[in-house]
């Protein structure tokens, strides 16, 4: 008989009191976007990440080098939402019996196109596996001279600042799943989802901006995101829906299918973009850095306010992404 499961962040909360433990060289440990040691000379910042075939693609709707570009993005943006400069990625593939030579090829050609100039692949491992195609990737950066961004530093009066655009790779699931025919007049919402392009740049200005106290990227959504800003903070949030970012092309396929792209924005996922958490002396820099005012920190532990059209509405029942 099953007992009951914990859900994803209950049961990683769960394992990470097994590995807790106090150690000098790790400054940053399990609950961020990353890790964060202190070695000789600095502070180096590594994350890892897997995307599992059936799980996080499917070979109808991406190419093998589109899976092995985004495993490497899903990395970098861990590092970004750090402050962290992208230093080196290491590669693990696990290849069932039935995938060709060409096709780990191909997704090797991905993963170097995704890292040849941003943080160059320095070793890995391949093994055999039963089960679906794993690709895991293992990201190292480091933090030169700025402050490292973590998820729980957002104060009361913060602006909650956010790059964009927001929602579009869940869109570009949708259309490709339901609307494929449609691809070729949405091609940014195919990249979106197939190619997301982590904003390693704005990531590392962010820790040079005196003035931030936190950051995250959204891979699960919007509002699950905050929320784990909220969770580490001990704060709340007030956000304006009708602020949060949303490209022309989500605009105008969420009108031809009756689709509200609010929705998309708020609950969507694989966007990795970043949202930063701000005093309001630092407004003016995010805003020259393309960033967008979408709310404001409040008090009261994992207090959630959220407004359309200026009025409070309730939260959608799904947030965002989980896992379990």
């Amino acid at each position: 008989m099953k007992g009951r499961r914990l859900g994803e962040f209950a049961l990683i909360g769960r394992m990470a009191e097994r590995f807790r433990h106090s150690h000098p060289r790790v400054l940053v440990g399990i609950g961020d976007d990353a890790a964060v040691l202190e070695v000789e000379g600095g502070r180096v910042v590594a994350t890892t990440d897997s995307l599992v075939e059936g799980v996080h693609f499917r070979w109808d709707l991406c190419r093998p080098a589109d899976v092995g570009f985004k495993a490497v993005q899903v990395n970098l943006s861990d590092l970004a939402a750090m402050g962290s400069k992208p230093l080196a990625v290491l590669l693990g593939l696990c290849l069932p019996d039935d995938i060709t030579d060409r096709q780990v090829l191909e997704l090797a050609d991905g993963v170097a196109s995704a890292s040849r100039l941003i943080a160059p692949v320095a070793g890995g491992n391949v093994s055999r596996t039963p089960g679906p195609l794993v690709v895991t990737v293992t990201a190292l950066g480091v933090l030169d001279g700025g402050d490292c961004l973590r998820r729980d530093g957002a104060r009361p009066g913060d602006a909650i600042m956010a790059d964009g655009p927001i929602g579009s790779a869940a869109l570009g699931l949708r259309l490709l799943t339901t609307r494929p025919r449609l691809a070729r007049r949405y091609p940014s919402l195919v990249a979106a989802y197939r190619t997301p392009c982590a904003s390693v740049d704005l990531g590392v200005e962010l820790a040079e901006v005196g003035g931030v106290h936190a950051a995250i990227d959204v891979s699960d959504g919007l509002l699950a995101d905050l929320g784990h800003v909220l969770h580490a903070s001990r704060v709340g949030a007030r956000l304006d829906a009708d602020l949060v970012p949303i490209a022309d092309d989500a605009r105008a396929f969420c009108a031809e299918m009756g689709l509200d792209p609010v929705d998309a924005a708020l609950a969507g996922g694989d966007d990795y973009r970043l949202v930063a958490f701000a005093a309001p002396h630092a407004v003016p820099a995010l805003e020259g850095l393309g960033m967008t005012r979408i709310g404001e920190v409040i008090r009261g532990k994992g207090r959630f306010e959220l407004f359309r059209g200026g009025r409070r509405v309730p939260m959608p029942p799904s947030p965002g992404y989980s896992h379990r």
